[in-house]
């Protein structure tokens, strides 16, 4: 039911927000614009509610893009990625010395952009997508194995430190985004810097939703 009253609220929304893009720009405007987007970058992620009682900030990159209809609306698929390191409090839990979790989606983000006459312009995007999240344990161990040095051409046995994954655990669950951002063209041509925020919601089904806020910088042309 939860997941349902969200998804009904978005499309409702979404819909309030597209009708009143069109009542707004039903002339068309004496501008060119490429029919294709896409953008990408990177920047950090702060996780929210429940979620933030247990990791540092992570990070974050992001990949999107999709159809231009007109120069205000782009119907976008996107990839998002974000990656936490487990804080002290929550390893001390699980009795382990190191761990990290992540959370990647793939969504259809409808995107309402300001008009392109602005230097700067605004836009918000919202739509639902499909999250997986990991979660991995690690602690210190030794792998044996053979280095072959390239200038004397030879080989011979090492015991080389790394971290090994001790536990592990994944699922996927449906979600939401929602966020807004600034864009601005760089120079005359079509390639333009954006910098912008999101609110994330990964569903559960026992507990609380995990939510996080990732802040992305990048490139869009």
């Amino acid at each position: 039911m939860r997941i349902i009253r969200t998804c009904l609220v978005l499309s409702i929304s979404l819909l309030a927000m597209f009708g009143t893009a069109l009542a707004q720009w039903s002339q068309p405007e004496q501008t060119e614009w490429s029919h294709m987007d896409l953008s990408a970058g990177g920047g950090f992620t702060e996780a929210t509610g429940r979620a933030g009682n247990n990791v540092d900030t992570g990070w974050n990159f992001d990949v999107r893009g999709g159809y231009m209809p007109s120069p205000h609306i782009a119907l976008d698929l996107d990839f998002n990625y974000n990656h936490w390191n487990l804080n002290s409090a929550a390893l001390a839990r699980f009795g382990e010395p190191g761990g990290y979790t992540s959370i990647w989606s793939v969504s259809f983000l409808p995107v309402l952009h300001g008009s392109p006459h602005w230097h700067v312009a605004p836009y918000a995007f919202a739509g639902p997508g499909l999250f997986y999240r990991s979660l991995s344990l690690t602690a210190p161990g030794v792998v044996n194995m053979f280095y072959c040095d390239p200038f004397f051409g030879v080989c011979y046995p090492a015991s080389v430190g790394v971290d090994q994954v001790v536990a592990s655990s994944s699922t996927y669950k449906a979600g939401v985004n929602a966020g807004a951002g600034v864009e601005f063209r760089l120079g005359s041509s079509r390639l333009k810097a954006f910098g912008e925020a999101r609110y994330s919601r990964m569903f559960t089904t026992h507990g609380t939703d995990l939510t996080f806020v990732p802040v992305t910088f990048g490139l869009r042309w």
